[in-house]
C-alpha cells in the first residue's frame, strides 16, 4: 500500500452524477490503445463540462471532491464495452443540461482511497474488512483534484484518488 495517503468509509448520495459519457472497447492492454485515445479526446472537454455544471451552483452536491472527476458507469458484456463519464456529483434532482449524460447513485457507503491509482488497494483493504464488501460493479471513480489537503496533514495537491462503492457485510 505505498501509495495509499489516505484511506476511508463514509456514507454519502444521493447523487446525480452529470457529464459527458462515451462507451468504448477494453483494450487497455494496448499502449497505444484507441481506448485510451477516446476517453483522452472526451478529456479535453472537461472544461467546457465543469464550467457548465459550475454555473449551476444550487445544485451543487455535498461531495467535497465535486470537480475533476473521471468516472465508469456501466459494462456492457454482449459488446465487450466500457461506459466512461466525466463529470461531477450534482444533486439527485438537478435536471440534466443539454448533450450531457449521467446516472443516479443511492444513497450508500463509499470506500474512499487517496494516493494515486490506488484501486489495488482500496479493493484489498475490502476484502479484509469484517464489516464492508466491495461494490464496485455499482459504480467506481478515479478522483483527480488540486485541493491543497485532506487534512490531518495529508497533502494531495495534484493527486489523484480512487472511490469504490461498498456494501454492508450480511
Amino acid at each position: 500500500m505505498m501509495d495509499l495517503k489516505k484511506f476511508e468509509i463514509v456514507k454519502c448520495g444521493p447523487y446525480r452524477f452529470i457529464g459527458k459519457a462515451i462507451y468504448v472497447r477494453n483494450d487497455w492492454g494496448n499502449s497505444h490503445s484507441a481506448t485510451g485515445e477516446i476517453i483522452q479526446g472526451v478529456w479535453k472537454t472537461k472544461d467546457w463540462i465543469f464550467e457548465t455544471l459550475d454555473a449551476m451552483p444550487e445544485y451543487m452536491s455535498d461531495m467535497p471532491y465535486g470537480g475533476g472527476i473521471y468516472m465508469w458507469d456501466r459494462y456492457d458484456e454482449k459488446n465487450e464495452l466500457i461506459g466512461y463519464i466525466i463529470g461531477k456529483f450534482m444533486k439527485p434532482d438537478t435536471l440534466v443540461p443539454a448533450s450531457m449524460d449521467y446516472f443516479d447513485i443511492a444513497e450508500g457507503y463509499v470506500a474512499k482511497g487517496w494516493g494515486g491509482y490506488v484501486e489495488k488497494e482500496v479493493k484489498e483493504i475490502l476484502s479484509q474488512s469484517d464489516t464492508y464488501a466491495d461494490a464496485s460493479w455499482i459504480w467506481g471513480a478515479e478522483i483527480f483534484t488540486d485541493f491543497a489537503s485532506l487534512g490531518n496533514g495529508v497533502d494531495v495537491d495534484g493527486c489523484s484518488g480512487y472511490f469504490i462503492a461498498c456494501t454492508l457485510k450480511e
